[in-house]
């Protein structure tokens, strides 16, 4: 079973990383700045960690992990999770002149529950943040430490600038779906836009952290 990425030498360790950690959107479908709705104008932003190794082994796309197909993306190592905090703290700091809108995670997830709540600092510290994303992690998970995360990351919901979607957990209206699970129901769910064409890329869109009462269901990458 694997444990980690199948991109390795992909991983990079804080102590000799020089990049920004916090990057700048360079996806298509992500989109580099948002131009509607409650975030119009914040620049979109991403973290990307390590799939696997941050994620619950009980995730349904353990195995078929859309990372599988990005060979190139820089994966953080969370190793020393109080540099990766200070990293980020400090890339934050040095950004308050700009609007952000931060993807957690391009790939990889809240590995435990002292990472939520750092991030819930960081919302409170810093007004010209948001946060949206998905997480694997459930409330009914069998595995303790995946629904101790959950239950932080329904806290950290609590801010208006967090948008964390909770990935096929099916009687959540505030979810994100595996299309290959279950298909849209009109009033319930929402076919990603991006997806089927209708829009050109989530900063164009908006309905992942405008929408709170309709679950977005996402064809298998």
């Amino acid at each position: 079973m694997l444990t980690t990425t199948i991109y390795k030498k992909n991983i990079h360790d804080l102590d000799e990383y020089k990049f920004k950690i916090i990057k700048d959107s360079k996806n298509i479908k992500l989109g580099k700045k948002v131009i509607k709705g409650m975030y119009n104008n914040y620049k979109l932003k991403t973290v990307t960690l390590i799939e696997r190794e941050t994620c619950p082994a009980d995730c349904i796309h353990w195995g078929d992990c859309y990372g599988n197909n990005m060979p190139f993306a820089h994966r953080i190592s969370h190793e020393n999770q109080n540099l990766l905090q200070k990293r980020i703290y400090n890339e934050l700091l040095n950004s308050t002149n700009q609007l952000l809108l931060i993807r957690l995670h391009v790939l990889g997830d809240f590995f435990n529950v002292k990472y939520v709540k750092f991030w819930s600092i960081m919302l409170n510290t810093f007004k010209n943040i948001a946060l949206y994303g998905y997480t694997a992690n459930n409330i009914n998970s069998k595995i303790e430490l995946s629904r101790d995360i959950a239950k932080e990351i329904i806290k950290l919901n609590y801010s208006k600038h967090s948008h964390i979607r909770f990935s096929n957990d099916l009687n959540n209206p505030f979810s994100a779906n595996s299309y290959d699970i279950v298909k849209p129901v009109k009033g319930k769910s929402i076919l990603c836009p991006v997806q089927e064409n209708k829009t050109a890329n989530c900063g164009t869109c908006g309905l992942c952290w405008n929408q709170k009462t309709q679950s977005i269901i996402f064809k298998t990458h």
